[in-house]
């Protein structure tokens, strides 16, 4: 049974954090040589063993099929793409379909955005004619250009960018039963794949699905390779920070609204805990992690871990205003608390002086940015201009 949701700044604690640099044997980190040889790997597999689960492995055959590309969309900017990525492993094969946009007349490599999306590839688009995402994969029909608010693939092309996405339901179905439709089935028996057998888990099939994205893009000379970030919201914000800190091709990652077991920290007990996402969504994760419902303080990471996991690159943790479930001060400060590790690599983070923001008033800090957005649990123009302000910052920094 769920423990009691608290929204309570009052009621909220469990601090001080553990510390990303402290070694489970006593010893503490004091280099970035020491943490990418040795620490990072040992929380890379606590986060493995006790809550996100492995990724799946690389099948035996990867292929990417152009099924349709159309020059002059979106208004005549952009160059349209649907392909088609096909997996074959053991003489079982799986397929996810892709929407990508590229700027028409980009004269020298241009970065890119990459990300799953909720409601299919036809509804994140407001162009009529997108291949319909299956409706078997998605967990409700959606009507085309339903989810287009999310995705602003005009605004993003006009700012220089290649866009590209792919329905959660390709990689894993959003439900109890999705584990034996997933990428999964690839490579265990049926068997397997029944909801009790919770080590394929959803969060790491759809962080397999981003990867499989990156490597699109990447096979296309018009992609800056050095520049491919990874978007998220809510439980993709969960998986894409899981993805980028598996990956480190990706350049730096965006966590928006992700909330508990994603940016947000699980000792403060505000808004949705371990019990409640694990007992509302047991396919997301590692049934281990069940133990640990109502028992966080003992789980050997706090979520600022995750996020230092992606460290030099830059992360920006966003939340929003009446998102309580997702506890904005707590993904802001394990945000905050991510930048000891960053200060490892020679950058500030957020500052160990940083104070809860404002709404609408971002904290772009050195490898880590944070942003209240005022409004709901939602993706909006609103938070893509915050993400392209924190990028071209990022990118700056670097050059």
């Amino acid at each position: 049974m769920a423990f009691p949701i608290n929204t309570e700044e009052a009621k909220a604690g469990q601090l001080p954090l553990p510390s990303p640099l402290n070694r489970p044997r006593g010893g503490r980190v004091g280099s970035a040589v020491e943490w990418n040889n040795v620490r990072r790997p040992e929380i890379l597999d606590d986060f493995t063993r006790l809550m996100y689960g492995a990724l799946p492995p690389r099948p035996e055959s990867v292929r990417f099929e152009l099924r349709r590309e159309l020059s002059g969309a979106l208004g005549g900017i952009a160059k349209r793409r649907e392909v088609r990525i096909h997996l074959a492993n053991d003489g079982k094969t799986h397929f996810v379909d892709v929407l990508w946009y590229l700027p028409l007349h980009a004269e020298k490599p241009v970065p890119a955005i990459a990300g799953l999306n909720f409601p299919g590839n036809h509804a994140v688009s407001t162009e009529p004619d997108v291949y319909p995402t299956e409706t078997s994969r998605l967990t409700q029909p959606t009507e085309r250009g339903a989810g287009a608010s999310r995705w602003p693939f005009s605004e993003l092309i006009r700012n220089g960018f290649s866009v590209i996405t792919a329905n959660r339901g390709d990689l894993f179905p959003d439900r109890e039963g999705g584990r034996a439709e997933s990428v999964w089935k690839l490579f265990r028996t049926p068997e397997e794949l029944t909801p009790e057998q919770r080590d394929c888990t959803a969060i790491s099939a759809w962080a397999f699905g981003c990867i499989l994205l990156l490597e699109l893009l990447e096979s296309e000379p018009l992609i800056d390779r050095k520049r491919i970030w990874l978007h998220g919201h809510s439980r993709l914000g969960k998986t894409a920070l899981w993805a980028a800190a598996n990956d480190p091709r990706f350049a730096g990652v965006v966590s928006n609204d992700s909330g508990c077991c994603g940016a947000a920290l699980s000792r403060r007990n505000f808004g949705e805990h371990i019990s409640y996402i694990t007992e509302t969504f047991p396919w997301w994760f590692r049934k281990v992690l069940d133990s640990y419902a109502g028992r966080e303080a003992e789980l050997p990471f706090d979520q600022h871990f995750l996020i230092s996991l992606i460290a030099p690159r830059p992360v920006l943790v966003a939340s929003a205003t009446e998102d309580l479930w997702a506890d904005p001060r707590g993904e802001f400060l394990a945000a905050k608390a991510a930048g000891e590790v960053y200060r490892l690599f020679g950058a500030a983070g957020l500052g160990e002086k940083a104070e809860f923001p404002p709404p609408d008033r971002p904290l772009y800090g050195d490898g880590v940015g944070y942003y209240l957005r005022t409004g709901k649990h939602d993706v909006t123009l609103a938070d893509w201009q915050f993400v392209l302000q924190f990028i071209e910052k990022s990118t700056n920094c670097s050059n």
